[in-house]
């Protein structure tokens, strides 16, 4: 991807998103500043939309006029608990530049310029991670950014890594129209669902290889990947997967079809997978809507005037977040089953207890299924929908509200979860394909040694890809190093063979 992403209000993706959160350049496009131009123009002959926002809201008393800016945006920054990782503020502030890069906002193209120079400068707002509900926007984590923004203070850091509250970053001054356009709309939200596309993607892709890899250590019945059959159901993405996973093991000597049904782990895999797939097309789909959508109040529509709509609630996206998270953690817990028929000798038959020699004596990669058993119980746990919930807020005017930043920040830590399970599959299933091209095998427990088997390419690759961050076990080892090997190996997106930026 070029290292320089252009908004133009109605083009930006996840995979953008997350090129900026690692340190991409970001552009305005022309189209859009003559949008914003337009828009601007419109709401400056009209009375002071924040004026009326602030009556609204805490009654009359005496703000002196330069001071209402800086006491709206001050009076929001509410937010507590750690700060949000950088590359997330990051990704806040291109999906907020770009909501108002679509023209309905009624703020000048300076408002967009102001915002990249925070991005393209690497001067980046701390931003406390919990404290909006995700209805009338991400007020408080926003508000954090807008403070550093408009010169109010507030801590930074730089791209050196640097935390400081002193910078050389001019202040914006904001009309008031832009103050309230800098924190009203449900923008933490959407860039946490960005990032979550953007990492679900590599997780679903590391999941199908790490499945295919299994299947190939348990000498799997392939008959249960037949594209016909899967296809009779009507579900393309499960044929999607199944078809993935079928070129994975294309060239097979281990598989055996004779034997009886595997266990439904591998045989319902593409049925698994390929419902998280649905999950995060839905996600996606609905991601890039938001992402390129006028999530702002109130809004300036040409015919029209300013309309004074919902557009800043959170519940589309909080939703997909909550689908994609359940999908995700079903796909896990299939695959921490998978892992555990690895270490069971007793399920493979001929492969020993824990995928080490004389278990006697070693616990081999016992403790790795450990680790995936509780990761996924934690993933279970996280798992409840965010968007059911809702408390009302604002002395029950805004009575209704969706949640959406937690649902964002449970389904990225269920991906970290995530990424980590599949990992130790794909660890487990390595050392087991080890014992198949060496030709050993431990039928009854008794180490027999045979004609080394011929593992099919697109399988060997992936065993390559975990052999490339850690060795083939004799004896135990200390896994934790390891296991954080193979996580960051699904993080990167090299077990499936498609490197790219670390989480």
């Amino acid at each position: 991807m070029s290292t320089v992403v252009i908004l133009n209000g109605q083009a930006l993706t996840p995979d953008h998103v997350a090129a900026v959160a690692h340190g991409a350049r970001v552009l305005l496009a022309g189209d859009a500043r003559v949008r914003m131009e337009r828009s601007a123009e419109a709401y400056a002959a009209l009375p002071s939309v924040l004026e009326q926002k602030r009556r609204y809201l805490v009654g009359e008393f005496a703000v002196p006029d330069g001071d209402i800016v800086a006491a709206f945006v001050l009076g929001h920054c509410a937010g507590v608990g750690d700060p949000l990782p950088s590359s997330i503020v990051r990704a806040l502030i291109v999906c907020r530049a770009n909501v108002l890069a679509t023209g309905y906002s009624g703020v000048r193209p300076a408002l967009v310029e102001a915002l990249l120079e925070l991005l393209n400068r690497g001067i980046t707002p701390v931003v406390p991670s919990q404290g909006s509900v995700g209805a009338a926007g991400d007020l408080a984590p926003l508000a954090h950014v807008a403070r550093v923004l408009c010169g109010l203070g507030g801590a930074v850091r730089l791209a050196d890594g640097t935390l400081t509250e002193t910078h050389d970053l001019p202040a914006f001054t904001p009309t008031h129209k832009e103050a309230l356009s800098l924190i009203n709309g449900a923008t933490l939200t959407s860039a946490l669902a960005a990032m979550s596309v953007h990492r679900a993607e590599r997780v679903l892709d590391a999941m199908e290889v790490a499945c295919a890899m299994t299947m190939e250590a348990l000498r799997a019945d392939t008959r249960c990947l037949s594209l016909r059959a899967i296809d009779a159901r009507g579900h393309g993405s499960a044929t999607l997967v199944a078809s993935r996973i079928a070129k994975r093991l294309d060239g097979s000597q281990l598989a055996v079809p004779s034997r009886s049904p595997d266990a439904f782990s591998i045989r319902a895999a593409p049925a698994v997978l390929g419902a998280a797939r649905d999950a995060l097309g839905f996600a996606r789909d609905l991601v890039l809507r938001e992402l390129n959508g006028a999530c702002d109040n109130p809004l300036w529509i040409e015919e029209e005037g300013v309309i004074e709509a919902g557009n800043f609630h959170g519940a589309p996206v909080a939703l997909a977040c909550d689908v994609l998270r359940i999908a995700i953690t079903q796909a896990a817990t299939q695959s921490e089953r998978r892992t555990y028929r690895l270490t069971s000798g007793s399920l493979t038959g001929d492969l020993p207890s824990f995928l080490v020699e004389g278990t006697g004596l070693n616990s081999g990669f016992m403790l790795a299924q450990y680790t995936a058993a509780s990761l996924a119980s934690e993933c279970k746990g996280l798992s409840h929908p965010a968007c059911v919930d809702t408390i009302p807020t604002v002395q029950h005017h805004e009575d209704h509200v969706s949640m959406g930043p937690i649902a964002g920040r449970l389904t990225l830590r269920v991906l970290e979860c995530v990424a980590d399970i599949v990992g130790i599959e794909a660890l487990l299933a390595a050392q087991a394909l080890d014992f198949r091209r060496r030709g050993l095998s431990f039928p009854g427990g008794v180490r027999t040694e045979g004609p080394p088997a011929l593992i099919a390419a697109g399988v060997e690759s992936a065993r390559a890809a975990v052999r490339s961050v850690t060795p083939y076990w004799e004896d135990d080892q200390i896994l934790h190093p390891v296991l954080g090997a193979v996580g960051a190996l699904v993080r990167s997106g090299g077990l499936s063979g498609k490197g790219g930026e670390a989480w």
